[in-house]
């Protein structure tokens, strides 16, 4: 049974000399070509990053520098149908062709055969194999466990992942201590019947997406691998709200824009997303575009030849060794 009350006192490694990753994971982002129906095409959605790469997230985007690179990389993996969350994470987070494995693309959770790869090849547990250190960023609730207990919820990838390499989650009292981040970003309250909502109840003061964006920068430098998930660009893509999704990629915009000015210097950040949806308003469903891959720092260039999901758990855990 998943512990409830966690102290994230995992011993964190002094990382002089060694590389640390940052890994923010963006629900359903794709690149998608500039249109009416492709919030993306317009400079105000992403301003900072917009400025920063000298191009807007729309097909074809790529940037090679000596601390920056983006790319797009494939979200299908071989497999005939749409790009799903549950395969699409797992692949991301085992370096293993998931939808492959199982013969199909799937959403939603990754109970079933998608818990063996995690189980045998997730990177958390990987990373603490070779002596390195791993966490969590996002913030969870007790009860989003006695959700699950109940079968009111089910696991998602990233609470697997956790929970397979046996490490602590971070509460709402860790979140009010700026040691952890809630999925949206700011905290600001979810609605009651998302399915995604790691906090359900309880009170708490929302912040700005600068300080998310320092608060994850300044967690990194101290483990070998940080992992925070967001889920705003998937639900304003399936909501299919121009103005939502523009102001949710503000939202995430500022986000990096912060996570970057404070990345520590042994931090090397990697973006990336599990299936196309925001950048084509004109459907609820996934798309079967590419999704952006972005890395920024010291180790940014070894992600160049990563050409489709399964490439990035491989080389954070050579770069780690």
């Amino acid at each position: 049974m998943v512990l409830l009350e966690s102290s994230c006192e995992q011993s964190a490694e002094l990382s002089f000399g060694q590389a640390n990753f940052l890994l923010v994971f963006l629900d359903g982002v794709g690149l998608g070509d500039a249109g009416c129906n492709n919030p993306l095409s317009v400079s105000e959605a992403m301003p900072f990053l917009t400025k920063y790469l000298g191009q807007r997230l729309l097909t074809g985007a790529s940037l090679q520098r000596s601390d920056v690179m983006l790319k797009p990389v494939d979200a299908t993996l071989g497999v005939e149908g749409l790009p799903q969350s549950a395969s699409g994470q797992t692949t991301i987070y085992t370096g293993l062709n998931a939808p492959q494995f199982l013969g199909r693309h799937q959403s939603g959770f990754a109970n079933g055969s998608l818990r063996q790869l995690i189980d045998e090849y997730g990177l958390f547990a990987r990373a603490l194999a070779l002596g390195r250190t791993a966490t969590l960023a996002n913030a969870y609730s007790p009860e989003h466990f006695y959700a699950i207990a109940n079968r009111k919820r089910r696991y998602s990838v990233c609470t697997l992942l956790n929970l397979s390499a046996g490490l602590p989650f971070r509460m709402q009292y860790e979140y009010e201590q700026g040691e952890a981040i809630f999925w949206d970003v700011v905290g600001a309250v979810p609605p009651a019947r998302n399915r995604r909502s790691l906090s359900d109840k309880g009170a708490r003061l929302p912040i700005s997406p600068a300080v998310a964006g320092e608060r994850l920068a300044q967690l990194s430098g101290r483990y070998g691998v940080t992992l925070f998930e967001c889920y705003l660009t998937d639900y304003a893509g399936h909501r299919q709200d121009w103005d939502q999704a523009i102001a949710c990629l503000q939202r995430v915009d500022a986000f990096l824009e912060s996570a970057i000015a404070h990345l520590p210097p042994q931090v090397t950040l990697i973006v990336i997303s599990d299936h196309g949806n925001i950048e084509d308003l004109s459907s609820k469903r996934h798309t079967f575009n590419q999704v952006p891959l972005l890395t920024v720092g010291p180790h940014a260039a070894v992600f160049a030849s990563v050409q489709d999901l399964t490439g990035i758990t491989p080389k954070i855990l050579s770069t780690l060794a």
